[in-house]
């Protein structure tokens, strides 16, 4: 695996300000009040009323763009990862691209749960191969939109939307290893104008087997301790199956950043949600070292390391 000298100038997030709290879907949908903490985690989730994916995308891009410092004249390539797009066609990064007024390219990238990371990676090589200099990815869901509300999945997504910048970096690096398993197809299911399906047993399985593997192949091959992580900030599928990650890596679990208790899993978006979240509070130095992870329908999954520099 190669380190790119690569680093995230500008992040941000963005979510809607309707919160449902877990007594909430008990009182309208039916769903049992306690079992989401118990089993899952969460507490609430952020739910959109009448905004989109691209909406909320666009308020992210505005944020990490302030951060990063930059002008949108400055951003020479944008992704989208997506799994819940506006529509089928254009591509939601082409909507949200008008939004910002881009005149780069503009395109989606949908691995699931997997696509921040399916999109550091393709972001990382294009940036270390003098193709593009300042790369735009965002993260955007509204998994509500494809949820049905009278079944007791529902209480596993949230919406929102988190966006970085990435530009070359003197000290700072970065470097992502993504795979896919293609049998696990029917793992996680949305047809089109349809809700999700999803087997929860399989979905765990898949986390809780591969990202362990993935996590530990990327440590071996980048030559770096366990010891020396600062945080492990990963996708946030439940509290269990991060439970059973970290203690496969031997990663004591004060360091795994967790935010489902407030916004649920929101797929793609939930890794980058969460590492702003403790950038925002002062938790990351330059120098420390950032281990990503997520598994995704597919299935996908992947996993990576930051040593991070702003």
């Amino acid at each position: 695996m190669k380190k790119y000298s690569v680093s995230i100038k500008g992040i941000g997030s963005y979510v809607p300000s309707t919160v449902l709290t877990n007594k909430d879907l008990s009182d309208q949908f039916g769903v049992d009040e306690n079992w989401p903490e118990l089993y899952l985690g969460i507490k609430e989730r952020r739910w959109v009323t009448d905004e989109l994916t691209s909406d909320l995308g666009y308020m992210a891009a505005l944020k990490a763009l302030e951060d990063a410092n930059m002008d949108i004249k400055d951003i020479d390539l944008f992704i989208l990862a997506t799994s819940s797009p506006d529509k089928i066609a254009p591509s939601t990064a082409c909507i949200i691209g008008e939004k910002l007024k881009l005149t780069c390219p503009c395109f989606d990238v949908n691995a699931v749960c997997t696509g921040f990371l399916y999109g550091l990676n393709l972001s990382t090589s294009l940036i270390d191969s003098g193709a593009y200099k300042n790369i735009l990815l965002v993260a955007s869901e509204t998994y509500s939109r494809i949820t049905d509300k009278g079944h007791r999945d529902c209480v596993y997504f949230g919406d929102g939307a988190a966006a970085v910048v990435l530009s070359t970096s003197k000290t700072g690096w970065l470097s992502t290893k993504i795979y896919s398993d293609p049998t696990g197809k029917d793992g996680f299911v949305t047809p089109i104008n349809s809700t999700f399906i999803m087997d929860g047993k399989a979905v765990f399985k898949a986390g809780s087997t591969n990202l362990p593997i993935a996590i530990k192949e990327v440590l071996n091959k980048l030559e770096v301790n366990i010891n020396d992580v600062k945080y492990l900030v990963p996708h946030q599928p439940s509290i269990k199956m991060l439970q059973s990650i970290a203690q496969s890596i031997e990663l004591p679990f004060e360091k795994v950043v967790t935010v489902m208790d407030r916004y649920a899993n929101i797929a793609a978006a939930s890794i980058p949600i969460a590492l702003d979240t403790v950038v925002k509070k002062g938790d990351i130095q330059n120098g420390d070292l950032i281990i990503l992870s997520s598994v995704g329908s597919g299935w996908t999954w992947g996993a990576g390391i930051i040593k991070w520099e702003k």
